[in-house]
């Protein structure tokens, strides 16, 4: 069934109905098949190498492993279903391409670099939050193409952005309080829309690149059982990437 007789996926991508995907065959996304509606996510770490501090000048790509492969910052442990859905590596099948409408970055925090499925825990400081999304960037490179800086993590929130806050506690007996956490987002929010999709073509290698500016010092990071009070002593930052989009077939 193509496309252009599903009217909410022929409006959205109907802007971009002229955009090539294969150049060797002058396929456009006219020439696309609907094949499913599809949202992907990659996580990636940047660890800490000191106490509070978050690392200047490092790189980690996203989307490049798979579940059950270890990578993209998270030590030797493999990547769970919970921190990323690829099954295709870094590129697309001969027959396939993900075309990424909207983008939306999720950050939180794990206490121990090697064991990203373990101990995540929500940034506390709406400040801390601010510093790790306005200092990190994300990159997109296509095949041998230029390596293009798109945004800031900031500029694309998973949810309603920093400013946001989420009411959370286990327990309000025995005099417990309730606490407030930094709303970075859930993969599930709502997502930015791109000004241009970001098009994963077959058989062609995407990069897509997480890039820290200065460092900065993170303060009253997290509140957890196995670190002092505002304090986030080793471990690293994941951040999540997720695309909703399409999946098309390219014609036989």
């Amino acid at each position: 069934m193509g496309y252009a007789t599903e009217k909410s996926i022929y409006e959205e991508l109907k802007p971009f109905a002229s955009m090539v995907i294969d150049q060797g065959r002058g396929v456009t996304v006219s020439d696309l098949a609907f094949a499913s509606a599809e949202d992907r996510y990659s996580t990636a770490f940047i660890s800490l190498p000191l106490a509070n501090v978050y690392p200047g000048s490092t790189t980690v790509k996203l989307f490049q492993k798979n579940i059950g492969e270890a990578g993209q910052g998270s030590g030797t442990l493999a990547l769970t279903r919970g921190e990323t859905n690829n099954t295709n590596g870094d590129r697309q099948p001969s027959n396939q391409v993900y075309i990424g409408t909207h983008l939306g970055f999720q950050v939180y925090a794990i206490t121990t670099a090697t064991t990203p499925s373990l101990n995540n825990i929500k940034i506390q400081n709406p400040n801390t939050l601010f510093k790790i999304c306005n200092n990190t960037v994300w990159n997109l490179t296509v095949g041998d193409g230029i390596k293009r800086t798109l945004g800031k993590l900031i500029d694309y929130p998973s949810g309603g952005g920093i400013d946001g806050m989420i009411f959370s506690s286990t327990s309000c007996s025995a005099g417990a309080l309730p606490t407030m956490t930094a709303n970075n987002g859930w993969v599930g929010c709502a997502k930015r829309k791109l000004p241009i999709p970001v098009v994963f073509p077959p058989n062609v290698q995407v990069d897509i690149e997480l890039e820290t500016g200065a460092a900065q010092t993170l303060i009253d990071n997290v509140v957890d059982a196995s670190v002092s009070a505002g304090s986030f002593s080793t471990g690293s930052i994941a951040i999540v990437a997720c695309f909703k989009g399409f999946r098309m077939t390219l014609p036989a």
